[in-house]
């Protein structure tokens, strides 16, 4: 079930996130479902840029750019709970989850996956066309 949620960003963040200026906000609402999805998807990858950085922790939030966002009821609760789990506010944890997904989107990581994901698709197809006979090698 979608619910809407409306969490607060940088402008930086917005922009980042919609990749422009001109309509920051509608794209960036649609890509924040994504960052979210990818960043909890990631928590067990050890990548160095993961966990909310130590050093922001306890900063003052800054009024940031209201974003209304739609998402699964599901990825919400268990990104509240990882701000929790993490000792921060879901405003910043939600920050720094934009700013990875767009560091990962630009470091072609995403693209990978989307590779990968694809071949592990294609190679359960082919096995399971081998098992029928229908492939041979």
């Amino acid at each position: 079930m979608k619910r809407s949620i409306t969490v607060e960003l940088s402008r930086f963040a917005v922009e980042a996130l919609a990749r422009e200026k001109e309509g920051a906000s509608v794209r960036a609402a649609t890509e924040m479902g994504h960052a979210l999805r990818c960043y909890l998807a990631d928590r067990e990858s050890g990548l160095p840029a993961w966990p909310y950085p130590g050093f922001l922790r306890g900063s003052k939030l800054r009024e940031g750019v209201p974003l209304e966002i739609n998402v699964d009821e599901d990825l919400w609760r268990a990104f509240e709970a990882e701000s929790v789990r993490q000792g921060v506010v879901v405003q910043q944890l939600a920050e720094h989850a934009a700013l990875y997904f767009v560091a990962e989107v630009d470091a072609g990581r995403i693209t990978q996956r989307i590779l990968d994901d694809l071949e592990a698709l294609q190679v359960g197809t082919r096995s399971l066309g081998s098992s029928r006979g229908s492939h041979h090698r």
